[in-house]
Order: C-alpha cells, then sequence, then structure tokens
C-alpha cells in the first residue's frame, strides 16, 4: 500500500470518529430539558455564544502553535477536549459548568484545524485535491452516522436524550486512542523545516517518501521563529495579491460564518416553532443526516458546476430558504429550509476551495490561507452573535430574519462583482485590437 494512501485512511478513521456525536442533533432539547434548569434566554444569550468567543480565540493559538507543535499533539488534543466537553455535559447541571463545556468546546473546534492540516504536512502536494477531499468525506460521512443514528435512537425509544452524550462521549475515547496511530510529522511546513539541497524546495520531495533523519536543520527557537514568521508572511502575501485569492477567500470566510450561525442557533428555532407541542415527534436527527447527504452531493457538483456567477443565485436561494424557514410557522418547512441553506452552503465552500487552490502557485501553503480564511469566517460570525444576540438582545425569529437578509447581501455584492470583473475584461479585450 502507497504510504500517503495509509495515511490518509488512519486520518480519515480518525475524523470519522471525531465526527460521530449523535447528541448534537438534539443538544438544544437535552440542554433545555429535565437534566438541567435553564431557560432558552440563558442559552441563547450566557450558552452558545461562550462557545463563538472561544473558538475565535482558540482558533488563533491553535492556528499558531499546529505547525509548531507538528500537528499530531494538536490532534491527540482535540480528542482530549471532546472527551471533556461531554462528560462535562453528562455528570454536571449547573450554568456555570455549562459555560465551561462551551469553553472546551471551543477547543475541540480549533483543534480541528490540525486534522484538517496534518495532511498537508505528510503528503506530496501533488495529492492535495484527493486527500483534501478524502478527509472532507470522511467527516460528512461521521456526522451522517450520528444523524441516522441519533433518529433510530430516539424515534423508537431505545435511548433518551441524555443517553445518546454516553455515544458520544465512547466516540471521542475511540477517536483518541486512535489518533496515536497517526504517524508523527517529522517536520513541520513553517516550523522545523527540513533542510534540503541547494535548489531544491520542500515540496519538491514527497513527505512520506522521506528515510527517516537523525533531525531537521537545529536552530535555536528564535531563529525558527524568525525564519516561521518571514515565510508565512510571504505566502499570504503571495496569494492575497492576486485578486482571485482574495475574492473567493471572502466568499469563503462569508459563507462560512453564515452558515455556523444559522446550524448553531436553528434548533431554538425549531422549538419556538413548535410552541409547548411536547408531544411532536422530533426529527432533527433525519434533517442533520439529509442535510449532510445533501452537502456531500452538493460538495461534489461543485467539482462540475464551476462558473463564477453560480454563488450569486445560490446565496439569494438560501436566504429565501432561511426566510421561509422562519417565516412559515411549520417545522417541516423550516426543516426544509434547513437542508437547502446548508446543501448549498457545501457546494459554496467546495467551490470556493477549488478557485482558491487553482490560484496558489506555492500548494504547499493551502492549508495557511485555508487556516486564515477559517479564522476570518468565525470572526465574522463572532460579530453576528455579539450585534444580533448580545448588543441587540433580538428574538430568535429576528435573528434568523437577519441571516437571511445576509444571505441576500451576500448575493447581491457577489454578482455585483461579476458584473463589474466583466465589464473591465471587455474593456481590457476592446484596449487590446487598437
Amino acid at each position: 500500500m502507497h504510504g500517503w494512501i495509509k495515511i490518509t485512511l488512519i486520518l480519515c478513521l480518525f475524523g470519522t470518529l471525531r465526527e460521530i456525536r449523535p447528541s448534537e442533533p438534539f443538544v438544544t432539547e437535552f440542554l433545555l430539558g429535565k437534566w438541567r434548569n435553564i431557560t432558552e434566554s440563558q442559552l441563547n444569550r450566557d450558552v452558545y455564544p461562550v462557545g463563538t468567543y472561544s473558538y475565535l480565540g482558540l482558533l488563533v493559538i491553535v492556528f499558531l502553535i499546529t505547525d509548531f507543535l507538528r500537528f499530531k499533539p494538536v490532534i491527540i488534543l482535540s480528542g482530549i477536549s471532546g472527551i471533556a466537553v461531554y462528560a462535562v455535559l453528562l455528570w454536571t447541571t449547573s450554568l456555570e459548568w455549562l459555560q465551561v463545556s462551551q469553553v472546551l468546546y471551543g477547543i475541540y473546534m480549533a483543534t480541528e484545524v490540525a486534522y484538517l492540516t496534518y495532511i498537508y504536512a505528510k503528503v506530496d502536494s501533488s495529492k492535495y485535491p484527493k486527500v483534501s477531499s478524502y478527509t472532507r468525506m470522511a467527516a460528512l460521512t461521521g456526522r451522517f452516522l450520528s444523524g441516522v443514528s441519533s433518529q433510530l435512537l430516539t424515534h423508537f425509544n431505545i435511548m433518551d436524550l441524555r443517553d445518546l452524550n454516553y455515544i458520544t462521549l465512547a466516540a471521542q475515547i475511540l477517536a483518541t486512542f486512535w489518533a496515536f496511530w497517526l504517524p508523527p510529522v517529522p517536520y513541520g511546513i513553517y516550523f522545523h523545516r527540513r533542510s534540503v539541497a541547494y535548489g531544491t524546495t520542500q515540496s519538491d520531495i514527497p513527505i512520506e517518501k522521506q528515510p527517516p533523519q537523525d533531525g531537521y536543520d537545529s536552530k535555536s527557537f528564535r531563529s525558527q521563529i524568525s525564519e516561521a514568521t518571514v515565510l508565512i508572511y510571504r505566502h499570504a502575501r503571495s496569494a492575497y495579491s492576486r485578486p482571485k485569492v482574495v475574492a473567493w477567500s471572502a466568499l469563503y470566510a462569508v459563507a462560512l460564518a453564515l452558515f455556523v450561525q444559522s446550524q448553531t442557533y436553528m434548533q431554538l428555532l425549531w422549538k419556538k416553532i413548535r410552541g409547548g407541542d411536547e408531544e411532536m415527534e422530533l426529527y432533527n436527527g433525519a434533517v442533520e443526516a439529509l442535510q449532510t447527504a445533501f452537502g456531500a452531493a452538493g460538495a461534489f457538483l461543485a467539482s462540475y458546476w464551476t462558473d463564477a456567477v453560480l454563488p450569486a443565485p445560490i446565496a439569494a436561494v438560501q436566504g429565501v430558504a432561511m426566510f421561509l424557514a422562519t417565516y412559515v410557522n411549520d417545522i417541516t418547512t423550516s426543516y426544509t429550509g434547513y437542508i437547502v441553506m446548508g446543501m448549498l452552503f457545501h457546494y459554496t465552500i467546495t467551490l470556493a476551495s477549488a478557485k482558491i487552490a487553482s490560484q496558489l502557485s506555492d500548494e504547499s501553503c493551502f492549508g495557511l490561507i485555508f487556516g486564515i480564511n477559517t479564522l476570518i469566517g468565525t470572526g465574522l460570525q463572532s460579530i453576528m452573535t455579539l450585534v444580533l444576540i448580545q448588543t441587540l438582545d433580538l428574538p430568535i425569529h429576528a435573528q434568523y430574519y437577519f441571516i437571511s437578509g445576509f444571505f441576500l447581501l451576500l448575493a447581491s455584492f457577489w454578482l455585483l462583482g461579476c458584473v463589474i470583473h466583466f465589464f473591465i475584461q471587455k474593456h481590457s479585450i476592446n484596449l487590446n485590437q487598437y
């Protein structure tokens, strides 16, 4: 078996186990259930925002140390933080401990960047498109299994909402143990770089084909920090000096922010739509499974439908879907709107990633650009949380009206950008004819 295939399979199994969290489709119902004494307002204002802000702050730190620690320790930390999150949810009841769980959840989500970028330090750059697709599909597989299992277990009354957390906890424990089997990364992309012969770049030599060496180029800690900083700056400047990279990165960040904001508070909206009907059966798990399956289909279609103007009508459809999911006081309509929005998000994010990758002259910096774009998207989501929830204190329906409006704004700006780009290109062609 080729070395890169073995590494990818090990990493993908970790990613699948990590995403097996059947408790998540029903987390709001669980937190507002008989096991705790908190209100919807507290969950909206005092709990979920803590996770958002923690994720943003910790993502900066994790982003900086992941390459320095050479990925594997951070991946193991991801598993350990997942264990801690669900242990706290299972065996504590106070609001304060719930906020602690959100800080831990911020660590858990921030360390995902190590899982997504580890592969760039372990395989040759020519394999990047394949392994990126495999790791994303592994995560989607875990989410799909989570949705299906949670729906079946609750529908047939095999488990209650609290018991689902035991499966999630077990999956995180298995993922953590499996992470120890990941091959260590002897060389980083920016820190602990290998010394190579003059005229040969680091990306010229497939890492999985490298024979073991006694060590990397031994330099002082300060020297490594200085060289890594310069290299990161050069890669970022080289990438973001390209207008297309800036445009698609902006789309990536905004689409990510709107999706995560929508997903985080969606269960609160569903609970409000259902009103006091506690007898109504919940289909949150089935909805998450369908959204994941259609999302995978959307990601697949992104490799065929690559027209640069498509994100505009897609964002418009997402805006309409979220508006209808909020305005029509019907849970089935709301479920459908959420599925449509999520499916189109996966299309957009996959298309944007492919467009960005195609513009990068040095493929080894794709992980860096991905990390920066994710950081910007998380920052935008934090701003939305601060303004809509903690400053304006909007009710849940109003929050989603704003989100649907933001989708329509994104569609308008992207369409305007495409029109401007078209006229600039046409003007340039006309000038070249003279």
